[in-house]
């Protein structure tokens, strides 16, 4: 963890190596970016650590990065909204002795879905601050946060992983190189790329190969094989939203292929390179699933929206 962060997150990792080396640790920090999740977990640990930064070995270490702390308190807006019960809550446990007999942290990622009342509720918390007690928050966006907020925290901007360095760290974990291609364009961060990658991304690779086979090659066959061999097995927002996102990928291969350009289906660039395409239409057809894409949120039915999906890339172009 601490290789990956002074490679990946160099200002991050400078900064609070500075501050924990002279003892002078923000009672807040807040990371902001998509890709927070090491740098936080590192960070907590190195709040308990004995060490100067976390040692990653030792048995307080380990319990912060397995969830098992008894001292850390964790929330998660996109899980359920932060309300003010929730700041109470921390308010009320800590006042209690520590359990670990260190520091105490509190955790709100996506802190800008928190509540007006909590924000206001976590305002008083921070601005008269308890010894041994720290704040980590996490946000995509800092303009959501309020400023009295973000004026009491250690503001840190994390950094996405490049796609080079997602692509590096999958292979060495045994993943194809096609299949860490398209999970470096899909996730933002590693650990992302790595809980996407499963059986059900798997077997949309799969679909997505065959799909633009018979779109291109053997058009009769498209409706019928996508709704028996994709929609029958997946039928959720998610499952076809993540289908049409690694679609539009293999679509713009096609494209970048015939200028020798890289492409992220690596492995299938002859039989790409061999399909004919007219260009414009083939932009058109990309149109088509993007805007799919865009509307899938508010359509009660997927079915029917990915056969208007293939009709009209099939007849109405």
């Amino acid at each position: 963890m601490k290789e990956y962060i002074e490679k990946n997150q160099p200002i991050f990792y400078n900064l609070i190596k500075n501050e924990f080396s002279q003892q002078r640790i923000p009672h807040a920090f807040l990371l902001i970016g998509n890709n927070t999740n090491i740098p936080l977990t590192y960070l907590a640990m190195s709040l308990i650590c004995d060490e100067t930064l976390a040692c990653e070995n030792c048995n307080d270490c380990r319990k912060v990065k397995e969830n098992k702390y008894s001292d850390i308190i964790r929330f998660n807006g996109k899980d359920n909204s932060i309300k003010k019960g929730n700041i109470e809550l921390i308010q009320d446990t800590f006042k209690k002795s520590s359990l670990e007999g260190k520091a105490k942290i509190y955790i709100i990622e996506n802190i800008e879905y928190a509540t007006k009342e909590a924000m206001n509720t976590l305002l008083k918390m921070l601005e008269e601050p308890t010894e041994g007690i720290y704040a980590i928050f996490t946000a995509n966006n800092a303009s959501r946060v309020l400023p009295t907020i973000l004026s009491r925290c250690q503001v840190i901007d994390i950094k996405p992983d490049s796609k080079e360095v997602i692509i590096g760290a999958l292979c060495q974990d045994g993943i194809t190189k096609e299949s860490a291609h398209i999970l470096a364009y899909l996730a933002p961060s590693i650990e992302e790329a790595k809980t996407l990658y499963d059986e059900r991304f798997e077997y949309m690779q799969l679909q997505v190969i065959n799909f633009i086979e018979d779109l291109f090659l053997k058009r009769a066959n498209l409706i019928i094989n996508t709704q028996t061999n994709l929609l029958k097995k997946y039928k959720e927002r998610d499952d076809i939203k993540l289908f049409l996102n690694m679609l539009v990928l293999a679509m713009k291969d096609m494209f970048h292929v015939k200028h020798t350009d890289d492409i992220v289906y690596c492995e299938h660039q002859e039989f790409l390179r061999n399909i004919k395409i007219d260009e414009s239409q083939l932009i058109k057809q990309i149109e088509i699933i993007l805007e799919t894409i865009y509307t899938i949120e508010s359509n009660a039915n997927v079915a029917m929206l990915m056969d208007s999906m293939m009709y009209s890339m099939m007849y109405r172009l």
